[in-house]
């Protein structure tokens, strides 16, 4: 092979190599806790290790709110400088504590209006809240105000309920540093995350917090990492494990982009997804599916359905799963075999046919809940006449299920 066929060949492989990496673009929102021990470069050198690439840039101030982020003139440029695949937000370490009505007013709508200037930029952008973590003792300062602040486990409770709400709202993705930290806390005491403040990270701290970083924005498993920065090998090798564990494991619950409501009306059930996307498809848990994109969906029998909205975005699919429990059937001047009531308006008496399924009692609910009639013999009618007019349940026992109905009484 002459020099120069050896020389186009290796362009070759090299350009087959870069092709074949993963590279990310990322913007890191935050302030001192992102700037300590440098974490996007702990990212950046993981994502080499692995054969990817991290292409970032910062804007970390130290002390800045998310309320300052928001007119920070430095962060608007950087936001706007390039179409970034996430963007990491990192509130100040104590704002993510405090009470709702506080949050409410300099937190949440700050979130909201931050995101909205990365949406504008570029609407394929992910958010990606950096969870940070309760202090070591708790946050002696605000203790008096916010009881809850007063330990490391309260303060950790209420900074991850403020994040996964914030990306619940924002159709948002999060970094959950501080879950990782708090099971090494919990499984490796040893490991020391903090600095002598007992708020900012060693860098056993900002290793654990660049790999979930590095999880999420890959989601791939952070034990394929060989690089350990000047940790040893068993420290980071225990980190890596923590994350995996958190992280990886369990990506689903860290993922908002695919977010949905639903309410619940008997066994009607309107689901709402709360983001735009160029397509859906809905599993709601008992064989039945849909492509709308807010459908509602009528449940033959009572109980818990996990519904999964799928969702693909800008290419990329997302997922998102909940618990959708149906209290009960609605059912009107219909027949459910091997039970018929009817009539469904009532006026004086409600008729019972059941065929093959003896009940043993009923009752009769109204829209409050309040219990307004108990039967446990003669169950195939039941006088109604004294009810006042309104919407009813009732509910039918067997010796091994029961089934709830609606009805009107008129």
């Amino acid at each position: 092979m002459t020099k120069r066929n050896l020389l186009y060949f290796i362009a070759i492989l090299c350009s087959c190599m870069l092709i074949a990496q993963d590279t990310k673009k990322v913007l890191f929102l935050g302030n001192s806790y992102t700037a300590s021990n440098n974490l996007p470069s702990l990212i950046s050198n993981m994502a080499t290790n692995t054969g990817n690439i991290l292409i970032y840039d910062a804007n970390t101030p130290g002390g800045h709110r998310l309320m300052n982020h928001v007119t920070n003139t430095t962060t608007i440029n950087k936001i706007n400088a390039d179409n970034w695949d996430f963007v990491a937000i990192q509130a100040q370490s104590q704002e993510t504590s405090w009470g709702q009505a506080q949050m409410e007013v300099e937190l949440y709508p700050h979130a909201a209006s931050l995101i909205n200037t990365i949406r504008t930029n570029n609407a394929c952008t992910v958010p990606l809240f950096y969870m940070t973590w309760g202090r070591e003792n708790g946050d002696a300062n605000n203790c008096a105000s916010a009881p809850w602040v007063c330990t490391y486990a309260g303060m950790d409770d209420a900074i991850r309920a403020t994040y996964i709400l914030m990306a619940e709202q924002n159709n948002a993705q999060v970094s959950p540093v501080g879950a990782v930290w708090r099971y090494i806390r919990a499984n490796l005491p040893n490991i020391d995350l903090y600095t002598g403040d007992g708020s900012h990270p060693s860098l056993a701290g900002s290793y654990a917090a660049a790999c979930a970083f590095y999880t999420m924005i890959y989601k791939k498993d952070p034990t394929l990492i060989t690089w350990n920065s000047t940790l040893p090998t068993a420290t980071a090798n225990a980190i890596k494990l923590a994350a995996k564990t958190i992280v990886f494991d369990d990506l689903n619950t860290w993922n908002f982009t695919a977010y949905f409501n639903h309410v619940t009306n008997m066994n009607e059930v309107t689901f709402t997804s709360e983001n735009e996307y160029d397509s859906v498809t809905w599993n709601f848990g008992d064989t039945n599916t849909s492509t709308q994109e807010n459908p509602v969906h009528t449940y033959a029998a009572i109980g818990d359905y996990q519904v999964t909205l799928t969702a693909t975005k800008c290419g990329i699919e997302h997922s998102y799963t909940r618990t959708v429990n149906v209290p009960s059937l609605s059912v009107l001047d219909a027949t459910i075999d091997p039970i018929e009531i009817y009539p469904n308006p009532v006026k004086n008496e409600i008729h019972i046919k059941n065929t093959t399924n003896p009940l043993i009692s009923i009752e009769i609910f109204d829209l409050n809940g309040k219990l307004v009639l108990t039967k446990k013999n003669n169950l195939d009618r039941i006088i109604v006449n004294k009810l006042p007019n309104g919407v009813y349940f009732i509910k039918l026992y067997s010796q091994n299920s029961n089934t709830s109905w609606k009805f009107i009484k008129e």
